[in-house]
């Protein structure tokens, strides 16, 4: 049994029988794989490293606010903005660490369509919690395998940078992904499986 359904001026034949629901659902996930074929690991790399890009820009901005309301609003001394481009540096070194220990690993091991199928809620939890690993790697590496906490609030405010950087820098690479996979293979591969 199918129903007729009408949008604007077009007429839409939509299934109502499980078993056709079932095929037409399969015949869009196998669509969806030969989309992602032409995504190779050089250009998913390419796309975390654009996404690791973005969260350090996001992070450049955040410090840089922070330091403008400090010393427009609050009174302090104009050294607050040299300052937070100081830590900039500091933390996009330490980011590009991050993602060479757990970005690249992360998407090399999980496949394009794993990752695309995400949804945009679950790909925010993934990405916040992909940060703090990172962060730790690089406390216990440069900390000869010990891990000190002196201060609970500095320490606090680099885990919820890394978190801002990584999950800025997942949802980059996700959408990249998922822009990717909608447009399709390039257009040489298009004329070379057509000849």
């Amino acid at each position: 049994m199918t129903v007729i359904t009408y949008a604007g001026d077009q007429c839409h034949r939509v299934p109502t029988s499980i078993s056709a629901t079932m095929n037409r659902a399969g015949r869009e996930m196998k669509s969806m794989d030969r989309n992602l074929v032409h995504i190779t690991s050089v250009k998913r790399l390419a796309y975390t490293f654009v996404g690791l890009l973005a969260g350090d820009v996001m992070l450049l901005f955040f410090l840089l606010r922070h330091a403008l309301h400090a010393t427009l609003f609050a009174g302090e001394p104009v050294l607050r903005v040299g300052d937070a481009l100081q830590l900039f540096v500091l933390y996009a070194a330490f980011s590009i660490l991050g993602w060479v220990l757990i970005g690249l690993p992360t998407a090399l091991i999980f496949p394009a369509g794993f990752i695309t199928r995400l949804s945009w809620p679950f790909a925010l939890i993934v990405g916040a919690a992909l940060g703090p690993p990172a962060l730790l790697v690089i406390f216990i590496l440069f900390g000869d395998a010990h891990v000190y906490f002196r201060n609970a609030a500095e320490t606090g405010t680099l885990f919820g940078y890394s978190m801002l950087v990584s999950t800025i820098a997942f949802v980059v690479y996700l959408a990249l992904l998922r822009k990717d996979m909608k447009n399709g293979p390039a257009l040489s591969q298009r004329i070379a499986h057509q000849a």
